[in-house]
């Protein structure tokens, strides 16, 4: 991927450009204080100061107002503040207690009266400032520190905050807030699908931001950092952001801003513990007679904050100030390990001796284990209960300080250790070294300084350093990992015991360890000249994300029985080499932008971004904003909004860090069954007793292994696949024109105080997103011309297939009854032999999943009569542009999604109503629509690269939603308990209906069935509900080779969403300082049973004429929902401040 001139200067001419601009854009992290300042005549005040100070740390700033009598204070720290106005002749005047959000813009004017009336005293009042910025043109809402307390919050996590406002959703395939069952493994949400989806923006092109600084993990699109709930101070969602400062988000920003010290020495100790005694059982496991799943959680802590003191050396009071939160939480868990071990050892490896119990022999024959010599061995029970917790240490820190008069200067850290070592269920094949735990350890300093010139030009400089490392790994990684295949005497089965290690990962956890640095620089200037405002700045990030798959990087090796493990007899050995991959990614934004006071009652902003990511050649991505903020009353309690942008989506590492992995040809994939599992080929022998030597030690490099193949007189590629694809991690490539992901966005709305403190707010969004990322196969088959589809052309052309010792064997292919479960045969209805020449019959209306491909005994392969989709696609491979390899999947700039919706909010900050009541609240109802053609950047169609067809319905499209949160204190009579419920409701989600293979032979499994009914009847059902006989029976599976089925894509429709929860709190004071609040936290109070699909593949299962016993039961629980919502959860909380 070549640059062009223009791409590699564009970041320096837009830096130098900005440079010398003059720009604004509405500062979203700090407060602007402004107004007006007349006499008693109505006359402007010329000249008079104006003064705002903090209140918990006596930290000033003054400004003169300028020829109209207007003063305006910018970056400011969110807090409570007190302003006076002064001016010699005047009286003084001074508003307390103006409480205020990141990102307000508050109005105040004053009149001051002559000194010959007042005689100069000062005149304090309480302010009483509108609830309305009447000239903010973004949209979006803040959660404050009450509502972050008070709000009952089952993770503790503030990004679910959001979920309380408006316009807000969760992410696609979400298991949010579900419940946890035991005896299952259920899917967890793919990693690349986010966190949640603001004013219908993917889920994975939000900006999370920590104090105005990145918090993102870049390569898996979630959340790097999740601080203590005590620790923050707001929650600010910006849903669309028409404004130039800040980009990286083609959906919305979330800042979580941390609380500040101040002049006096407070502190909180706090408690909160759940017990699974408390709790009711899931629905599913009532259901099943099962008890309820062990659950005990831990959650202690502290905050201390206040001026920082060194006694006889410095005193910090009024200017240097600390906060620090610490919390601990842990998650006790135990995993039982329920297997069998050899009782015989491997002089080369220890494995654990049996915890007691008969020992029986590996083969249903028990004389194979005593004959001599014995042709089996024994295994002994091995059952261990493991203490397998989730715990985690949050630490987040800052000092404030002021340098001197007009400099403020905050140091800022935080730490972060999880160890989640929870297994879904019991472990019936790994012992502890084998158990893998998720990992996330993240540590980040940050500077944030403030320069004050003068009362018209701020400079804030910010600086960033984090490194996150997460893994998916056993305690030992880089053992080897030793799989012993055994008979199971209790189900009579075959099992495999992983021991040493395990590498294996699922399609929501890589096994894989990394580290992600990150370096971040912003400043941003500000002007104030006469009624405009300027702004400019850049925001510089160099990331740099290192990954090593473990995936076989130490070497697996295989026995296939317990005998052979004892005499040290391989059958098989895997080991990949090249596995990591280091992506650097260097992103620039510019922005400059113009907020201008037009008329008293009308704001016009207006301005442009430019954003570059060097991991991908697109730098044309310029951003234009604008947003207008009209104020038809004058009165300051209503305001009229309306905004239009274009934003881009910051770069997803983990697509183009597969692309670098495979286009690198450092990848190397030794395995010896790439040799062949014939007994014929002597070579394969050979090599397993020439490896077994270096059990339990895998090969340090490619070298020391391909040596050791040459030794043995053999080539050096022997059993080597150099980039060759596989079913989880097929060939990638990056489209050369790979553009970053744009949304254009449009709102328009209406915000008016009904009555004092209440408020209505309207808005109607309308967000196009363009060039998502999706996925096709370049190497896909190709219908050849004359034929409408691969059916069409396999029923005309018969395929043969030569085998080892000469024969040949000729597949016919015909369309046969619906219900075979085979699917291939002899012409009298035999079994086809792949010894002989024969004609066998494909019956490509077969309902057969398998994929097994037809072979024949060689040094590569053995006898196999194949599938008959195996067999279809071994049939037109041919037909492949590059035969000689299988799947590619190509990442392209293709998709795209709509919505538009209308968001009404009510809400009203704390207030006290009388009678010893109180209360804020919000209420948010949401009308949307939201379509798209995929889920995420790895999404295929179901016809390769068509995603028109795909264009449906979101599986986020909730078409109602509605969610209340509040806090509610009640008088002494009624115990002064604090209510504070959340109640969410969501309308029925769609869901997409498919049946887990491919049969229309283009190498994914997104096909889909046919239906002749109507669609409105595809709906989820309870369990133990009538099964849908009539609907069923209008499904089918398209035949082996047709295009697609005539499904659309999310034509099902699932449950509703109901979540009400609940924290009752009781306050008692001790004095002015000391404060004790015990806390009750219930958890879908009502015990409602909700079910949801959570991320579970809904499939349509087609019978066969003798189905077993897990193909029926699959069937009778065709359209049921697997998971439900959390059952009835109790936390009990104590809060201790000093």
């Amino acid at each position: 991927m070549t640059k062009s001139i223009f791409g590699r200067f564009a970041p320096l001419l837009i830096f130098v450009f900005v440079l010398f601009s003059a720009s604004f854009a509405q500062d979203l992290d700090e407060v602007t204080i402004s107004g007006r300042i007349l006499d008693s005549n109505n006359a402007p005040v010329v000249g008079a100061t104006v003064t705002a100070t903090l209140i918990t740390t006596n930290v000033e700033r003054t400004v003169v107002t300028d020829d109209e009598g207007r003063y305006r204070i910018v970056e400011l720290q969110p807090g409570i503040y007190k302003v006076r106005a002064a001016q010699t002749g005047f009286g003084t005047k001074e508003k307390v207690d103006i409480e205020t959000l990141a990102g307000q813009n508050v109005q105040l004017d004053f009149s001051l009266a002559p000194a010959d009336v007042r005689a100069e005293q000062t005149v304090t009042i309480e302010a009483d400032t509108s609830v309305v910025d009447t000239t903010r043109t973004v949209v979006g809402g803040t959660v404050t520190e009450r509502e972050i307390e008070e709000i009952p919050n089952n993770t503790r996590n503030p990004l679910d905050l959001v979920l309380t406002l408006g316009g807000v959703s969760e992410e696609a395939l979400s298991t949010r807030d579900l419940a946890e069952d035991r005896n299952a493994n259920p899917r967890s949400t793919p990693t690349e699908q986010g966190n949640f989806s603001l004013s219908g923006g993917a889920s994975y092109s939000n900006n999370i931001t920590i104090d105005g600084l990145d918090n993102n993990d870049d390569r898996s699109a979630r959340d790097r950092f999740q601080p203590s709930l005590e620790s923050i101070a707001e929650v600010q969602v910006i849903t669309n952001q028409f404004s130039a400062e800040y980009g990286r988000a083609s959906g919305g920003r979330i800042n979580l801003r941390t609380k500040s010290g101040s002049n006096n020495l407070r502190g909180r100790a706090f408690m909160f513990f759940r017990d699974d005694n408390l709790n009711a059982n899931t629905y599913y496991n009532n259901s099943r007679s099962i008890p309820r799943l062990p659950f005990t959680e831990y959650n202690p802590g502290f905050t201390l904050s206040g001026p920082v003191v060194l006694p006889f050396i410095y005193n910090g009071k009024n200017r240097t100030f600390f906060s620090v939160a610490y919390e601990y939480n842990k998650l006790e868990d135990t995993t039982l390990i329920d297997t069998f071990v050899p009782v015989g050892s491997n002089p080369r490896f220890n494995l654990p001796t049996t915890t007691g119990g008969t020992q029986v022999c590996d083969n249903s024959n028990q004389a194979a284990c005593t004959t001599n010599p014995p042709t089996a061995a024994f295994v002994a029970p091995y059952v261990v209960t493991l203490d397998t917790p989730n715990s985690n240490h949050v630490v987040t820190a800052r000092i404030d300080h002021q340098l001197f008069q007009g400099n403020d200067i905050t140091f800022g850290y935080q730490f972060g250790r999880r160890q989640n070592r929870r297994q879904t269920g019991a472990s019936t094949t790994r012992i502890e070294d084998a158990l893998q735990s998720r990992n996330n350890n993240t540590d980040a300093f940050n500077i944030t300084d403030n320069q004050i010139f003068g009362a018209n030009v701020v400079n804030q400089f910010r600086f960033q350093y984090s490194v996150f490392k997460p893994s998916f790994q056993t305690d030992d990684p880089f053992a080897p990992v030793v799989l012993i295949g055994y008979r199971n005497p209790v189900t009579n089965s075959v099992q495999t015991l992983i021991a040493g290690n395990s590498t294996g990962s699922s399609l929501q956890n890589f096994a894989d360890t990394r580290k992600e640095t990150r370096l971040q620089f912003q400043d941003s200037v500000t002007f104030i000249v006469n009624s405009h405002t300027f702004k400019t700045g850049f925001d510089v990030q160099s990331v740099d994300s290192k990954a090593t798959s473990l995936g076989d990087a130490t070497g697996t090796f295989n026995f296939n029985s317990v005998l052979n493990y004892q005499n040290n007899a391989l059958s098989r050995y895997r080991q990949n080499f090249g596995t990591a991959t280091d992506v650097k990614n260097t992103y620039w934004g510019a922005f400059f932008n113009d907020e201008w006071r037009a008329f008293s009652n009308v704001t016009v902003s207006y301005g442009l971004r430019y954003e570059r990511e060097t991991a991908v050649t697109d730098n044309n991505n310029f951003g234009p904003r604008v947003g207008i903020a009209y104020d038809p009353f004058k009165k300051g309690k209503g305001v009229i909004r309306f905004g239009a942008g274009l934003f881009y989506n910051r770069a997803l590492l983990r697509t183009v860090g597969d692309f670098i992995q495979n286009s690198s040809g450092n990848l190397f994939q030794f395995d010896t069954n790439f040799i062949g599992t014939s007994g014929a080929d002597a070579r394969r022998v050979a090599v397993l007793a020439r490896i077994s030597q270096q059990f339990p030690n895998g090969y340090s490099s490619v070298s020391d292994l391909r040596n050791a193949l040459t030794s043995l007189g053999f080539s050096q590629n022997l059993g080597f696949a150099t980039n060759t694809a596989n079913t989880s991690n097929p060939l990638r490539s990056v489209d050369p024109n790979l553009k970053i992901p744009e949304s254009y966005q449009f709102n328009v709305g209406f915000e008016r105080e009904l009555t004092k403190g209440i408020v209505f707010e309207a808005n109607y969004t309308v967000n196009k997103t363009a060039r998502l990322w999706r996925e096709f196969n370049p190497n896909v088959p190709v219908v050849p011309a004359g034929f409408n589809d691969f059916t069409a052309y396999l029923l005309a052309n018969p395929f043969r297939f030569t085998n080892a010792n000469g024969t040949v064997r000729t597949y016919n292919f015909v369309l046969g009854p619906t219900n075979d479960g085979s699917g291939v045969a002899t012409a009298a209805g035999g079994t086809c032999s792949p010894t002989a020449t024969v004609t066998c019959i494909v019956n490509l209306n077969s309902v057969n999943s398998s994929i097994t491909s037809p072979s024949t005994a060689t040094i590569d392969t053995f006898n196999s009569i194949g599938s008959p989709i195996g067999i279809a696609l071994a049939a037109v491979s041919r037909f492949r542009p590059d035969p000689t390899i299988g799947e590619t999947e190509r990442v392209s700039s293709i998709g795209n999604s709509f919505y538009h919706g209308l968001v009404l909010e009510m809400r009203s900050r704390f207030r006290k109503l009388g009678y010893g009541f109180g209360s804020s609240f919000r209420a948010a109802y949401t009308l949307s629509s939201l379509r798209d053609d995929g889920l995420n950047n790895t999404t295929n169609a179901e016809i390769n690269g068509d995603f028109s067809r795909e264009w449906a319905r979101s599986l986020q499209d909730r078409r109602h939603r509605f969610a209340l949160s509040g806090v509610f204190d009640t008088p002494w009579w009624l115990g002064k308990i604090r209510f504070s419920p959340l109640f969410r409701f969501g309308s029925s989600a769609p869901f997409s209906l498919g049946y887990g293979v491919d049969r229309n032979l283009n190498d994914v499994s997104t096909d889909r069935p046919n239906f002749n009914g109507n669609i409105e009847d595809i709906r989820f059902r309870e369990p133990n509900s009538p099964f849908p006989t009539a609907l069923a029976a209008q499904f089918s599976l398209p035949p082996i080779g047709a295009r697609s089925g005539n499904l659309p894509r999310n034509a099902g429709r699932g449950p509703k969403q109901y979540i009400f929860d609940l924290t009752l709190t009781r306050e008692w004071k001790f004095g002015e300082r000391y404060k004790l609040r015990p806390t009750v936290e219930f958890g879908n109070i009502l015990n409602m049973s909700v079910f949801s699909f959570g991320s579970e593949f809904i499939d349509f299962t087609a019978l066969s004429a003798t189905p077993s016993a897990t193909q029926l039961a699959n069937y009778q629980s065709f359209l049921i929902p697997t998971r439900t919502y959390r059952q009835r959860t109790i936390r009990f909380g104590l809060r201790f401040d000093f």
